[in-house]
């Protein structure tokens, strides 16, 4: 049961990293501390549960190889303390807060999607092109098995009877 568990993850892992590195140009994502987030007696198994690691190792080769580019928020990134909307960063919000609410402008959103907006904005300001751009072509051209460099033509030997 655990071999069927443990592959059903890595096929989704799989499926989901090539997805994205075929669809996007650019992607943005977040240094966690995994260690410090399982530290929390509710999360643990669930954080563990996760592979953070494998994800980000599986996303950055497979970026890699279609093209694409993975942009790393450092690990102190304020991504969800900070506006999307006027860019000012809250100085305490608490983890049980999951609604964001800016004091400056009153933008409202849910806490993870307002980081995955500066997480966003991130990843294209280190870019030419915007974060999550789709490709022009999401297929990898196609690779051309070249001949030897060095062929000799085979000749027939004739003996002289």
């Amino acid at each position: 049961m655990h071999r069927r568990i443990a592959a059903t993850r890595r096929d989704a892992t799989h499926k989901l990293t090539t997805q994205l590195a075929k669809t996007y140009k650019i992607i943005g994502i977040e240094d966690l501390n995994v260690r410090g987030m399982a530290s929390n007696p509710r999360l643990a198994r669930s954080i563990m549960d996760g592979g953070f690691h494998e994800f980000r190792r599986q996303l950055i080769y497979k970026a890699a190889l279609y093209g694409a580019r993975v942009v790393i928020a450092d690990r102190w990134y304020p991504s969800s303390k900070t506006c999307s909307c006027c860019g000012v960063v809250k100085e305490t919000l608490a983890l049980s807060q999951r609604e964001f609410k800016c004091d400056d402008c009153g933008f409202e959103a849910p806490r993870d999607v307002n980081a995955a907006l500066n997480l966003a904005r991130l990843a294209a300001s280190s870019a030419v092109s915007a974060c999550g751009e789709p490709r022009s072509g999401a297929s990898r051209k196609a690779r051309v098995k070249r001949g030897s460099v060095k062929q000799e033509e085979k000749t027939a030997i004739r003996e002289a009877a």
